[in-house]
């Protein structure tokens, strides 16, 4: 009996320990269970991630728009040019008055442009094209021819035609700014195009200088003014690109 009761024992201590062994293998097995689908769901998540931060650039670059507006350095350069030839109208109509005072003859002034003109630009613009040059030179020709083709008149008529000069300058640096910004061909195209708003937009800055000319002056003024910015821009875009559009 005894030896019977001791065998029971011994058989019961053995299940008990047993099934602990067992339920702790299982709680291992488990935890192991979970950290394999842990990792299988983390590595999931991670190839999710890096397939959309791949695909990203060519979702952003199918959305985005082309602007073809030009940088403020890039408006500045031409601005540049407008100011050089504001400088060289200032010159010649200061060579003009000096040329009248000593009674020669004022067709043979127009001689004496190309010169000024190439010296003037080799100093403010190194490197402008010949061909924008020539340009420039016409411009500045059929200016002066404004004012010769009034001669007989006095100093302060000269002067008074030279500020309506000045501001047919100042209207293209207000006319080239808007053609700049536009950030399609066709607002920067209907701008040069619609002759009528380049010549609202000048008389209106000539009525608040309160000059007053004849139409036909002002309709050659926007010509050349059209002309002008048509010009500029094509230089610019003869230049090699020196900015990325956004």
């Amino acid at each position: 009996m005894k030896i019977d009761k001791i065998y029971n024992i011994i058989i019961l201590f053995f299940l008990v320990n047993f099934s602990k062994v067992i339920s702790h293998n299982l709680k291992l097995f488990g935890i192991h269970t979970n950290e394999i689908e842990c990792y299988k769901c983390q590595k999931h998540i991670n190839n999710n991630r890096r397939n959309l931060t791949e695909m990203s650039p060519l979702r952003l670059s199918r959305k985005r728009r082309y602007n073809c507006s030009l940088t403020i350095d890039e408006i500045q350069r031409l601005f540049n040019i407008l100011y050089a030839e504001v400088v060289l109208l200032d010159d010649l109509v200061a060579s003009l008055m000096n040329f009248l005072s000593r009674n020669q003859n004022p067709n043979d002034f127009k001689n004496l442009i190309s010169g000024k003109v190439n010296q003037r630009l080799s100093r403010l613009i190194p490197g402008y094209p010949d061909l924008r040059k020539k340009n420039m030179e016409k411009r500045l020709v059929e200016q002066m021819e404004e004012i010769i083709k009034m001669l007989p008149i006095s100093k302060d008529e000269i002067l008074f035609l030279h500020e309506f000069l000045r501001l047919e300058i100042d209207q293209s640096i207000e006319i080239l700014n808007n053609v700049a910004m536009e950030e399609t061909d066709d607002g920067r195209n209907w701008i040069l195009n619609d002759l009528s708003y380049i010549r609202v937009r000048l008389i209106a800055r000539l009525r608040r200088y309160r000059v007053i000319v004849n139409d036909d002056l002002i309709t050659a003024a926007v010509l050349r003014l059209r002309r002008r910015i048509l010009d500029i821009l094509e230089y610019h875009y003869d230049m090699p690109s020196q900015a990325i559009y956004n």
